[in-house]
């Protein structure tokens, strides 16, 4: 499956809030609240690109246009206003507002209005009686570094410095009602409307730091100044028990939100993280990626190697308790095949499956090659005896969805799957878009049922390890940046850490059927110009494997003995100069890969050596990491990417027909060679597994050889994991295994 390297920016950004009616919208990508725009000015909202590690972003300095900028050297002479340290006590009429979630509790007065907000950062709008104003916005950020309150106040204010007329007022430590120590900045500001007044105010509790704006109309802000002080004076810090769970009884991470739960139609790792727990398929790998029956009892494979029969559990069925039937397999992968305008993997995974073109281009409504020969006996017919073929049937879109639930949907609003009836270990309970999701155990599961009763993921974070850290999750993927700080003996994290090898591939994709690349010089070229080494040594540090190939280690047909492919700037110019564009001839190049506002280090360490190495100038252009793979057909002329590739099935076909086949969906730079499918095609009904692997190794040579695409490393996964949790296991495929999973006293 396509892999993202995620690296998230955090970005303090200062937009309209949206008090939303809480009803659900259409967006396919996650539910969402949609809703009318508040009277209120703004709220603070901190932008992740979703990823493993947000990183500071610096901060916007005042504007020479706007000479009344003023810095936060120390406060400006000013109208000042009473502290809010002044305010210790809140009236009793007050109500209460508490966020399980992000773990907040404050009061407000009875004539003020509680909006809950969408999504991260904004856990809460007040908005006053004078229509609406003044505003007062609570949020939770994730500090990317232990920072004070009055560290997190100065990065939040001087995004508000190119406000016409803006001036900080008074400045001063402040203590709540519950004795907790905060900062606050008071200021103001003009606009076309006139004067308006704020402050911002922000406490830190281990990784979390919360933050309180309220601004409004100068007349307003100043009418409910006290009422602004005794919501602020109130906040209390909880510990967060989302639905009441309490922490010990759910295992707590933090992931990014998956962009469709549909196994049909999901490509990246982010979204099929979440399907593997609530959906399954008639068969999946164990941890020594061995084949074993999953929703199947047992198979029967004819002797031409052309027909499979298979005998479904008898225990099987959806979380609903509704049995699954060989009925459902068929309409789950009938619906697949007629989603392929749609679904890029449906055609990769199905496709040896008879009949399963026709219906992917529209001239039958069945697959004929299926056949329910009972109601638990599904006959499935191949076109050639192919040694991977049940391999393929542990993909996501072999898995098994409840048509009847997906014909029920309606056609407007929520789709199916932000409620599915799925089959797997584990039923969705809970989604709160960018805020989180909630599965709990199936304990109608056919195979052996969870031990944890429920598992939180965490949608809106920080950096992972400094969470971990902090005792806010209990496993934690841990980003480059971090990975020399925890290895170090002396941190007890290191005690933590565990290391997995992935079954994955990064490379530089190069679009093969078009210039500059589709002249074999130029790709040459650019491989050997690029310093892989320096690359994997000094952004990853050691934390991943260099890669002379396509086919990772641990793999079945990994070739061992693949020589280096060299780093040669003198011969990459010669080449280039020799090429059918030559050295000036090149046209515009463009760098395509995942982000939102700024490339990660890897991708400017990657232009930086070709325009050191070749003296060819390449812009970057990001698209955002949701939609990376989704899109990524569609980049201009000129251009190359970074992809990345984590095994769906242990089998070299995985990698080297589905990534370099000429035609493959996920052939994303099309490249063509005659000579190599005609290797793939023998090596895909080769029946001995030796021969297979000799054909399959002499194909990645010629790959290399060719500079069908640049390699760049074999991903290493290093992963915190707290003392009390038992039996979480990383699969070599990427996923989180959570059916053993034991929680321990802490």
């Amino acid at each position: 499956m396509k892999v993202l390297m995620l690296v998230a920016v955090f970005a303090l950004a200062i937009v309209a809030c949206s008090s939303g009616s809480g009803e659900p919208s259409t967006s396919t990508a996650a539910p969402t609240a949609a809703g009318a725009q508040a009277t209120s000015t703004f709220a603070p909202v901190a932008t992740e690109a979703n990823g493993a590690a947000p990183t500071a972003t610096q901060s916007p300095e005042p504007s020479e246009t706007n000479p009344t900028a003023t810095p936060l050297a120390g406060p400006t002479t000013a109208p000042a206003s009473t502290p809010i340290s002044d305010a210790i006590s809140v009236p009793d009429d007050f109500l209460t507002h508490a966020d399980d979630v992000f773990g907040i509790e404050v009061r407000y007065p009875p004539e003020w209005e509680s909006v809950p907000q969408v999504g991260p950062p904004s856990s809460i709008a007040l908005l006053g009686p004078d229509g609406g104003e003044p505003f007062v916005g609570i949020s939770l950020f994730y500090n990317t570094n232990l920072l004070t309150p009055a560290d997190a106040v100065d990065l939040l204010v001087v995004g508000l410095f190119d406000r016409t007329g803006f001036r900080t007022l008074e400045e001063e430590e402040v203590t709540l009602l519950d004795g907790r120590k905060g900062f606050q900045s008071g200021y103001q500001w003009r606009d076309e409307s006139g004067e308006g007044r704020g402050l911002v105010f922000a406490t830190v509790e281990r990784a979390r730091n919360y933050v309180v704006f309220a601004e409004g109309p100068k007349e307003a802000f100043d009418n409910n100044l006290d009422d602004i002080r005794s919501i602020i004076s109130s906040l209390q810090i909880t510990d967060p028990e989302p639905l009441g769970i309490p922490r010990d009884e759910a295992l707590t991470l933090y992931e990014t939100e998956p962009l469709i739960l549909d196994p049909a139609i999901a490509q990246e790792s982010g979204s099929i993280q979440y399907i593997v727990q609530i959906f399954s398929g008639l068969v999946s790998f164990d941890q020594s990626l061995q084949l074993q029956p999953d929703l199947a009892e047992s198979w029967e494979r004819s002797e031409d190697g052309l027909v499979y029969t298979f005998t479904l559990r008898d225990n099987a069925v959806f979380h609903d308790g509704k049995k699954v039937t060989a009925e459902d397999v068929k309409a789950s992968w009938t619906r697949a095949a007629s989603l392929a305008g749609i679904s890029s993997t449906v055609g990769t995974y199905l496709n040896d499956i008879i009949g399963v073109a026709e219906v992917m281009a529209g001239d039958a409504e069945e697959i004929s090659g299926l056949e329910v020969l009972a109601e638990k006996t599904l006959q499935v017919t191949i076109d050639a005896p192919k040694a991977y073929f049940l391999s393929k049937l542990a993909h996501p879109v072999a898995f098994i969805v409840d048509q009847a639930q997906i014909d029920a949907a309606p056609a407007e609003g929520d789709p199916w799957w932000v409620t599915p009836n799925g089959t797997g270990p584990f039923s969705l309970r809970e989604w709160m878009a960018q805020k989180l999701i909630v599965l709990e155990a199936n304990d109608l599961y056919y195979g052996t049922v969870p031990t944890v009763p429920n598992v939180v993921f965490h949608l809106h974070g920080g950096i992972p390890s400094l969470m971990y850290e902090a005792g806010d999750i209990d496993a934690a993927i841990v980003i480059p940046d971090e990975l020399e700080r925890i290895q170090d003996a002396s941190n007890p994290l290191s005690k933590e850490l565990i290391e997995i090898a992935d079954l994955s591939i990064r490379y530089v994709g190069l679009n093969a059927d078009r210039p500059p690349f589709d002249d074999p010089l130029v790709r040459r070229a650019f491989l050997l110009a690029t310093d892989r080494k320096t690359l994997v040594e000094s952004v990853f540090g050691g934390g991943v494997e260099l890669a002379q190939g396509f086919v990772p280690p641990g793999l079945p047909g990994f070739t061992s003995d693949l020589e280096d492919i060299p780093f040669d700037p003198d011969e990459a110019k010669r080449l280039l100069a020799a090429s059918t564009y030559g050295e000036s001839g090149l046209p515009d190049m463009f760098f395509v890969a995942p982000g939102t506002s700024q490339p990660s280090q890897d991708i400017s360490t990657l232009v930086n050596m070709w325009r050191q190495n070749l003296g060819v100038d390449v812009e970057i252009q990001l698209i955002d990491p949701e939609l990376y793979y989704y899109v990524l057909d569609r980049v201009p002329e000129g251009s190359f990417f970074t992809y990345g590739w984590i095994a769906d099935y242990p089998d070299p076909h995985n990698f080297l027909d589905v990534l370099f086949r000429g035609g493959a969906t996920n052939n994303v730079g099309r490249y063509l060679n005659a000579e190599v499918d005609a290797l793939l095609d023998q090596a895909g009904v080769e029946g001995d597994i030796e021969e297979r692997e000799k054909i399959y190794q002499q194909v990645e040579r010629m790959l290399v050889g060719d500079a069908a695409a640049i390699p760049l490393y074999f991903d290493r996964s290093q992963q915190l994991v707290k003392p009390y949790v038992d039996g979480l296991s990383f699969t070599p495929f990427g996923m989180l295994d959570l059916r053993n999973v034991v929680l321990q006293e802490r």
